[in-house]
């Protein structure tokens, strides 16, 4: 049966950003005066916000675990940091969001023209998609048992794994998102990730 795929959209004042981990993408630690930037943030924050198309999609399938194997239904693979991380599930949230490519043209503009500013509205972009990830999860999750955020690349989840993901949601139809042959992905401000829920049924 072909899971159901919801989608979402954020409009740009509903996208936030933490300065503190943006500052962290720049390699610079918490307590730094760079923190203390006169508004540069704000600013940077802005720009993204009016250049992004933020758009997600998700859908919900059944999990079963056998050892290191992790079964969605659709496709399974093994790996025991995601069946560790998985333990207890019987279904799980598969989700992309991305940016779009404003992010990306905005960034690559600065980049021959300015690359101090470049950096900037990356880290800044980088720590958006992310919080926007931890909105939406708490929205998806909301009065539910869930587990943390797993994304292909970590641990020992292939990267490989995000052409089943994104096949699965037709995330380039719906979001825009296209795969390098090393399975990198374009907009570079895009998110893929499994999130476990414990004693829920499946769309």
């Amino acid at each position: 049966m072909t899971p159901q795929v919801i989608l979402r959209s954020a409009a740009p004042q509903e996208l936030r950003y933490d300065k503190r981990e943006a500052a962290r993408y720049l390699g610079c630690r918490t307590n730094t005066p760079a923190l203390d930037d006169g508004g540069l943030f704000r600013l940077v924050a802005s720009q993204l916000q009016r250049a992004v198309s933020a758009k997600a999609c998700y859908a919900v399938l059944p999990v079963r675990i056998t050892g290191t194997r992790v079964d969605f239904g659709a496709f399974s693979l093994d790996s025991s940091d995601l069946a560790k991380n998985l333990a207890g599930c019987n279904a799980a949230i598969l989700f992309a969001a991305t940016l779009g490519a404003g992010a990306d043209r905005c960034i690559l503009t600065y980049k021959k023209t300015l690359p101090s500013r470049a950096m900037l509205l990356d880290a800044v972009a980088s720590s958006m998609i992310e919080c926007w990830c931890d909105d939406l999860q708490a929205e998806l999750t909301a009065g539910k048992e869930s587990c943390p955020r797993f994304s292909p690349g970590y641990g020992d989840v292939p990267l490989t794994v995000q052409r089943e993901v994104l096949s699965l949601l037709d995330a380039q139809r719906r979001l825009g998102i296209t795969l390098s042959d090393t399975c990198f992905m374009t907009p570079t401000k895009s998110v893929t990730a499994f999130i476990g829920l414990k004693g829920e049924g499946t769309a």
